[in-house]
């Protein structure tokens, strides 16, 4: 087997491995081709910081990763690990990271980060082997909304600019990599605002098409007015009453999961964000 990086001719069959990998997932995941390269470009995936094994030049495990510079630190995100059932048990995993390893030393990379699920306990001992630590709790939601019953104190509004430095003073919790700020710009997803004479005092990002809510936030001096509610029920409106997810919500947001499960959502499966620094 052959360890290399990941080039552009790779792209038909690692959509193969990935679907392959996590076909008996411990949450079923699979991708077609237009929703990898949504996948790769709204996480920031360089498939030459990338890598994967290879036997008779077919890959049968991988490790994608997303860059990103945050406060002057290179940041890489591992976007998705995934070995063919028939090759697990060989260490592909850690192999994979010792090849990739210098690269990222090479180019200065001051922090990996990852995500793995609450209950894959077998890959969190493994990260933890290889130096990562847990930084902290995310939890994930699904389900119909079913806003309650709602005062109209703000005006909802589409927005067509994200006033990041409005957003951001009402944020008690920092996003997730696929919810953080870079992806939001590439993907721009639908946003409503709400205003109380001319205000913005609150916001949701969202889409329709995938049924997700990446960020919704209300202004601290604000809140417990319904402004919240007033938001989602906008957003259900736009999603002909599916059901939607919420992934990834730091779980020291106590007040954000309480107020989505009296919005109909539930807390169905969590993930650890694991650190490792360089």
């Amino acid at each position: 087997m052959q360890i290399r990086k990941l080039t552009q001719q790779d792209i038909p069959d690692l959509l193969n491995v990935i679907n392959g990998a996590f076909a008996d997932y411990i949450v079923p995941y699979q991708l077609n081709t237009e929703q990898l390269q949504f996948k790769m470009a709204s996480e920031n995936i360089l498939l030459e910081w990338s890598v994967g094994v290879f036997e008779a030049e077919k890959p049968v495990a991988f490790i994608m990763h997303g860059v990103r510079i945050a406060e002057g630190k290179t940041v890489v995100y591992n976007a998705g690990t995934g070995v063919l059932p028939e090759y697990r048990g060989q260490g592909l995993v850690g192999k994979m990271y010792d090849y990739i390893q210098p690269f990222f030393e090479e180019n200065k990379v001051n922090q990996l980060v990852l995500e793995v699920l609450e209950c894959n306990q077998s890959a969190i001992r493994a990260y933890q082997k290889n130096g990562f630590a847990i930084r902290r709790k995310l939890l994930c939601f699904g389900g119909e909304l079913k806003p309650t019953s709602h005062s109209n104190t703000a005006t909802i509004k589409p927005l067509q600019d994200f006033i990041w430095e409005d957003f951001r003073s009402f944020w008690d919790i920092s996003p997730s990599w696929q919810s953080a700020i870079p992806s939001m710009d590439i993907t721009k997803p639908n946003a409503f605002g709400a205003f109380i004479d001319a205000e913005l005092v609150g916001y949701v990002l969202f889409n329709p098409a995938n049924k997700r809510i990446y960020q919704i936030a209300v202004a601290p001096k604000h809140r417990r007015k319904s402004i919240g509610t007033q938001l989602l029920t906008a957003v259900q409106l736009q999603m002909s009453g599916e059901e939607v997810k919420l992934n990834n919500m730091d779980e020291e947001a106590e007040n954000l999961k309480l107020f989505l499960e009296k919005q109909g959502l539930s807390n169905h499966i969590n993930q650890f964000e694991m650190l490792k620094s360089l």
